[in-house]
């Protein structure tokens, strides 16, 4: 759990759930939500998480609702019932706010024995997790993922960001130490992998839509260090 208000941020509270364990979050659950970063938008149960052999079931009790943040994929609303297979997931809790508020209010859900998939975070519930694998590409070039790195630094965070946006090709430029052409040209060959993993159709080196795709084909390596690795140090 983690939560700040533009100025301060709370410290992370972390929790070890075994496989069919079940915790509540929010004002009164058995992880502080809306506490110490105080927040009435905040149910007083806002969720309950579920970890299962396969990933996570979240059921969203929050009277607002929730946005899901899967790592390195586009965030959604939240469903009342969720089944979520994926290695990195944050769900920010609503809180009926308008956007000048700067409070946010984030679980994070975390797992070293999930990998991405190629159908994504989200799953229906009874399904299995097994889906078409296609051929992969060569594999991308260290270049290439610094490249995809530069310009979605906000898409790639974790902790998530929120709102995320693509950095510019001469910022990005900038932060190689190459050209606005180098990175443009680094780009379109990752652009290129992603069209044959099944990306529908050429995006723009801005557009994170072919990052999503790479990132479910588990180009794009996870962060390194979760949160719940850097409490436990």
């Amino acid at each position: 759990m983690a939560a700040h208000d533009g100025v301060r941020s709370c410290i992370p509270i972390g929790l070890p759930v075994q496989v069919g364990q079940t915790v509540l979050v929010g004002r009164e659950g058995d992880i502080p939500l809306g506490v110490e970063i105080e927040d009435r938008g905040v149910s007083r149960v806002a969720a309950a998480v579920t970890a299962t052999e396969q990933g996570w079931q979240v059921e969203i009790r929050n009277r607002n609702g929730a946005m899901l943040h899967p790592w390195g994929q586009p965030p959604t609303l939240a469903g009342r019932h969720n089944s979520l297979v994926w290695p990195r997931i944050a769900f920010r809790v609503l809180t009926g706010a308008d956007g000048t508020d700067p409070r946010r209010h984030w679980v994070l859900l975390e797992s070293d024995m999930i990998a991405p998939t190629t159908a994504g975070a989200r799953i229906a519930a009874g399904s299995g997790t097994s889906t078409y694998q296609p051929a992969r590409p060569t594999p991308m070039s260290d270049g290439q993922l610094a490249a995809l790195r530069a310009v979605f630094a906000d898409h790639l965070r974790w902790p998530p960001a929120s709102p995320a946006e693509a950095r510019t090709l001469a910022a990005a430029g900038r932060r190689l130490g190459i050209t606005e052409s180098g990175v443009q040209d680094r780009l379109d060959r990752a652009i290129k992998r992603a069209l044959r993993l099944g990306l529908p159709r050429a995006f723009g080196s801005t557009n994170p839509e072919y990052l999503y795709v790479l990132v479910r084909a588990g180009y794009v390596p996870l962060p390194e260090h979760g949160l719940h690795r850097l409490l436990l140090e």
